[in-house]
């Protein structure tokens, strides 16, 4: 009994965050922290050729914004198991599939 809670469980906690992680990709969150960059590459083009027109020192690193990478082991993990969830879902659905076709032609 406590092995099949413990399936359950687990189960119920791979389909809730292989969801909650295709949600994120699916709304749009990375798209969005591209565009963001994109607009601070643009301001940071503007504000270079004002400073051209106005006669200013120019330095390309007074420009260039570093970027913060946000990578981590939480966020990589995720990504992992997002995919091995993938994985095993995409086979198991296919297993399922195939037999129920077997079942339905017999």
């Amino acid at each position: 009994m406590k092995g099949k809670n413990l399936i359950r469980i687990l189960a119920l906690t791979l389909i809730i965050s292989y969801t909650a992680l295709y949600i994120m990709q699916a709304t749009g969150y990375y798209e969005y922290s591209n565009h963001k960059t994109n607009v601070m590459t643009e301001q940071a083009a503007k504000k270079f050729e004002e400073d051209v027109k106005k006669g200013k020192d120019v330095k390309a690193s007074d420009y260039i914004t570093k970027d913060i990478n946000y990578n981590n082991k939480i966020s990589k993990g995720g990504i992992m198991l997002c995919s091995l969830i993938d994985t095993v879902f995409d086979k198991v659905m296919k297993f399922v599939f195939k037999e129920v076709g077997k079942a339905v032609s017999e």
